[in-house]
C-alpha cells in the first residue's frame, strides 16, 4: 500500500508537520509489519519515538494530535504469556492505518 494522498488534502490541513511526519513513519511501520493475516501492528512509544527520530515527549503530543484525525485507529495492548496465560509488564500500542 502505497501513502495515502489525502494527508495533502484540505481536511488535514492543520496538521503539525510532527503528525504528518508520524502517519508517514506509521504507514512505512505498516508496511514493515503486518502481513496476510493482520491489519495492525504495535510499537512501544520508545520504540516509535526511535523510529520517528522524536523526543518521547514530542511523540505523545504528535499521537494525541494524529489519533484525533480519522487516518488511525489506536489502542492499547499486552502480550499474553502462553504458558502463564498472565500480561506482559510492556505495554504497547497497536496501530491500524484507516486511510
Amino acid at each position: 500500500m502505497e501513502l495515502s494522498r489525502c494527508l495533502f488534502t484540505e481536511p488535514y490541513c492543520n496538521l503539525s508537520q510532527n503528525a504528518k511526519w508520524l502517519f508517514v513513519v506509521l504507514n512505512e511501520l505498516e508496511q514493515r509489519y503486518t502481513g496476510d493475516n493482520t491489519d495492525f501492528f504495535f510499537r512501544s512509544n520508545d520504540d516509535l519515538a526511535n523510529d520517528a527520530n522524536m523526543s518521547l515527549s514530542a511523540l505523545k503530543r504528535t499521537k494525541i494530535e494524529l489519533v484525533k484525525t480519522d487516518l488511525i485507529e489506536v489502542w492499547r495492548m499486552h502480550f499474553i504469556n502462553k504458558e502463564t496465560g498472565k500480561k506482559s509488564e510492556k505495554n504497547v500500542t497497536a496501530y491500524r492505518i484507516l486511510k
